[in-house]
């Protein structure tokens, strides 16, 4: 017997019940308002990755509210993160909420384009984290490769792009370019030499990969 994705996902969720009540007092906020974030499943795949790297540096393209940095904060409070966020008004937000964390010392919300902040940005980095525009994680994994340490964790959300990525009879017309520019991505990582790729199917699809 089939089982849907969506009631997998949920199953999931209604196990996920030791969220921290800072994390969930956020996610709270993000859902009233309609703000997007990761979701329970993969805040807490952030923080159980974050605490078995135990990571010196991460860097995360896409902060929204800081639900997803702050998740990968409880994994590693030791870890300094770099955020960027081209949105100004989520940037305030998130610069907020991680203030009521008392993480303002360990986390730096940068607030423009990955590319432009990225150029002002020196050294490596043990872990990365894309939850941005998705038609441009290519250009992101292009921008950030060489500035991956060996053994660099790579997490990216939304890979699956709601079933989309499968084939066309799952397509919806607006997000075909979206779509195929997933599917390039995920096969990108995959053919690299220099990465072991895994995806998980939680939530809207993880992918996973390790830098050798």
């Amino acid at each position: 017997m089939d089982i849907s994705q969506d009631i997998l996902n949920q199953f999931i969720r209604s196990k996920l019940t030791n969220l921290d009540p800072r994390l969930s007092k956020i996610e709270k906020e993000a859902q009233k308002k309609n703000i997007p974030i990761v979701s329970k499943e993969v805040s807490r795949l952030l923080t159980i990755l974050t605490m078995l790297k135990k990571p010196k540096r991460i860097l995360e393209i896409g902060t929204a509210v800081g639900f997803s940095t702050l998740s990968m904060h409880l994994g590693c409070p030791e870890a300094k993160i770099i955020t960027i966020e081209m949105d100004f008004d989520m940037v305030m937000e998130a610069k907020k909420n991680i203030k009521e964390f008392g993480a303002q010392d360990k986390i730096v919300v940068i607030g423009g384009e990955a590319e432009e902040v990225l150029e002002a940005i020196e050294g490596e980095f043990d872990m990365i984290f894309f939850d941005a525009a998705k038609a441009q994680y290519i250009d992101y994994f292009n921008l950030t490769k060489e500035r991956m340490a060996k053994n660099c964790l790579l997490i990216c959300d939304n890979v699956l792009f709601k079933g989309m990525v499968v084939g066309r009879r799952y397509l919806k017309r607006r997000m075909i370019t979206i779509a195929k520019r997933m599917n390039k991505f995920i096969k990108m990582i995959e053919d690299d030499p220099d990465f072991v790729m895994t995806l998980l199917p939680i939530s809207d699809g993880v992918l996973i990969a390790v830098r050798k």
